[in-house]
């Protein structure tokens, strides 16, 4: 799914409180909704040369920082350097598609698929020195997992998962059953040759599958700089590792076993995602609050060779997963997400949880979870962290702000340079598929929701009020929106936008969000302000993808593609480039401020051009947007208060902590020592939930430095 500002939150079944006042009368949001004008993306792709346009001033924000080196730099150079445990997930997924299905489709050549074999995935597991490998690259900005939902996740993340820890063994003393990578193959019928019959490991060597051919030739995928984080790769040290077994592809062998193949990023995600052709793959995600990504990665209804541009890449095909995935998706109940997920977990790393022959455990080998390191310019002010999201979000590109008398103008205008490492492959929000294209694309697009960045907690965004209803067959959730939003030409956006852009996802079976729009059986809309979505299941993660989808295709621009029937016109609707020059649909109205192109939603942030050439990305502030400067200041204070911020200085420290205690025990309407300002969580009592509230936030900053 697209990665949107919506996270979870408990108070799903109430109507929202919080809501966003309308602009006074008579004060236009123009020059208001953010203190910048001009946000530019700038393409650098090599790491020494994005270190040296942070230290020349050449740029003024270094995201997504992965090598100790520049962060320590950075930082003793008094740049501002942000950490945050991440949302994050990098794997190595394997094609455990069988042998007859494999020899249909991509691979008619081999006569034993070991990649269906869940000993043979089993025996790679303990060829992974993980721990070792991740450090010695990473050092303390990776940290090594053995699960799909990273430790940032907390509620969800299974800590039990069984450890396969490294042993290869021997292929000539290793006794079959031995726990090592050499015992498990011969347990399970593979045989080792010594091709040169040195009695020693030599590149010659190579294994047998069961029927007896050799180990087909075996690529495993990771993404070519600037997108491949480090060098070595992982990917090149594993095969390293396999090699010290028998188990790599050289010249010597026939090519029998494993080689690491850098590709370009795009490319195999094509190959990966749209024609399920790959033996293994690499590639990292940004998650959300929820384990949602269990159901991308592991549902079958996600297989990305049934279903083209699905994410369930590897084959997974299981009805008990299936069922539990169906719980992390489709539940309002954390609880019960909680216990579903954790069970996914422990099926997936359990070589022996099942004995069916098509058995799913170990298809997803992990890598590691990011820690977010971002650098900003020591002149600027405003970077707001959240947990898990980091400082790279969209609360900080609302708020960052320069000093005084410090400020960077380009033809009069005051702008904020973002480093990205690679070009973007496509700005179509129904096709864009790396964070590279959604940290632009993110900026001109808004959920009909938004998140607390410091506690995760839901807030109206596009709408002033919602309310979750089960229904026998699903949910229905009513919205109320505001009646001062509009599309950035100035087109007024209504409930009927709503509809539209739902009902066009479906129409035109748009596969990178298929797992929302095939629970959506209508929308139904009441007058302008007013509609409700249905949806034949209910589940807390579903909801935030509808929240997150509504308001992404102005019908003016996107009602042109005819006949959703007809696979060429779906397939057109993909490779749609909206960048083109502003041109609205036959028989539609321009707004009034027409953009620059038909790239455009709600947002703060308007997209101007994309220089293939320079590689560089020109966003301007949107005048029109809903939301003021002087409102965002407001809600970060009202927000930051909520984790326990009693005077509302901007920091949490001993002095909040104290007037809390003061008014310990104290009940509303009922003591006169009760003090709202010390009840954080609006229970009408402060006690111990109030006082952990604060302690546990203890020297937070509502914006940084």
């Amino acid at each position: 799914m697209r990665r949107c500002q919506v996270t979870g939150s408990l108070v799903l079944f109430l109507s929202a409180t919080l809501l966003v006042a309308p602009h006074p009368s008579g004060m236009s949001a123009a020059s208001q909704s953010s203190a910048l004008d001009l946000l530019r993306f700038r393409v650098i792709e090599t790491y020494d040369s994005r270190l040296l346009a942070m230290q020349t001033e050449v740029t003024d924000v270094l995201p997504d920082l992965i090598r100790t080196s520049d962060i320590e730099k950075l930082d003793y150079d008094g740049f501002l350097v942000t950490q945050d445990v991440g949302f994050h997930i990098g794997f190595l997924a394997y094609n455990i598609r069988d042998t007859a299905t494999i020899n249909s489709y991509y691979r008619p050549e081999v006569s034993y698929w070991p990649l269906h074999d869940v000993e043979f995935r089993h025996a790679l597991f303990h060829c992974f020195d993980q721990s070792t490998i991740i450090s010695q690259i990473y050092g303390y900005t990776a940290t090594p997992v053995r699960s799909l939902v990273p430790p940032a996740q907390s509620k969800y993340y299974n800590p039990g998962v069984p450890e396969h820890p490294y042993n290869p063994g021997n292929p000539f003393t290793s006794l079959p059953g031995e726990h090592s990578t050499c015992g498990i193959l011969k347990a399970a019928g593979y045989t080792f040759t010594d091709a040169d019959s040195s009695g020693t490991i030599t590149a010659a060597d190579y294994w047998k599958c069961p029927d007896d051919s050799p180990l087909p030739y075996l690529e495993i995928w990771w993404p070519q700089p600037p997108i491949a984080c480090c060098v070595p790769s992982v990917s090149d040290e594993f095969v390293a590792d396999l090699s010290k077994v028998g188990l790599a592809a050289t010249t010597a062998n026939g090519n029998s076993g494993f080689i690491s193949m850098g590709r370009d990023l795009f490319e195999y995600l094509t190959d990966v995602y749209d024609f399920a052709a790959f033996d293994a793959y690499v590639i990292f995600y940004n998650l959300g609050r929820t384990p949602g990504q269990l159901y991308t990665r592991l549902h079958t209804s996600q297989d990305c060779l049934s279903h083209p541009g699905r994410g369930n890449a590897p084959g997974v095909n299981d009805s008990t997963i299936d069922a539990l995935c169906d719980v992390v998706k489709f539940s309002l109940d954390t609880n019960n997400i909680e216990t579903a997920a954790k069970q996914v977990q422990e099926m997936l790393y359990t070589p022996d949880y099942n004995e069916n022959t098509d058995n799913f455990a170990l298809s997803y080998m992990t890598y590691y979870s990011r820690t977010y390191f971002n650098a900003y310019n020591p002149n600027l002010r405003g970077v707001i962290k959240s947990p898990g999201y980091g400082s790279d979000n969209g609360w900080t590109f609302l708020n960052i702000h320069w000093l005084p008398e410090t400020e960077r103008i380009e033809e009069g205008r005051e702008v904020v340079i973002w480093t990205q490492d690679r070009k973007p492959d496509s700005f179509n929000p129904l096709y864009a598929r790396t964070a590279c294209e959604w940290e632009i694309l993110d900026r001109p697009y808004d959920g009909l929701t938004n998140m607390n960045p410091y506690n995760h907690h839901d807030i109206p965004w596009l709408t002033s009020d919602w309310a979750v209803t089960e229904t026998v067959g699903g949910m229905d959730i009513d919205f109320t929106l505001r009646s001062d939003v509009e599309w950035q030409d100035g087109t007024p956006f209504t409930a009927y936008d709503v509809k539209f852009c739902l009902d066009f996802l479906k129409d035109y079976q748009v596969p990178r969000y298929a797992e929302t729009w095939q629970t959506l059986v209508g929308v139904s809309v009441t007058d302008v302000t007013h509609f409700t979505i249905h949806t034949n299941k209910a589940g807390l993660d579903l909801f935030y993808d509808y929240s997150g989808l509504a308001a992404m295709l102005p019908e003016h621009i996107w009602n042109r593609f005819g006949d959703p029937n007809d696979p060429l016109v779906r397939q057109a609707v993909l490779d749609y480039d909206p960048t083109e020059s502003y041109n609205v649909a036959s028989g539609y109205t321009a707004g009034p401020n027409p953009t620059p192109t038909n790239l455009f939603g709600t947002g703060s942030w308007i997209f101007q051009f994309y220089d293939e050439v320079n590689m560089y990305c020109d966003l301007w502030k949107n005048e029109n947007y809903f939301i003021t400067n002087a409102e965002t200041q407001n809600r970060l204070g009202d927000m930051f208060w909520g984790v326990g911020d009693y005077n509302k200085d901007g920091v949490v420290n001993v002095v909040d902590l104290t007037f809390v205690s003061f008014a310990y025990g104290c009940i509303q309407g009922l003591d006169l020592c009760y003090d709202a300002d010390a009840d954080f969580n609006s229970d009408g009592i402060v006690d111990m939930r109030d006082i952990a509230n604060c302690a546990h936030h203890m020297l937070w900053q509502r914006e940084d430095p």
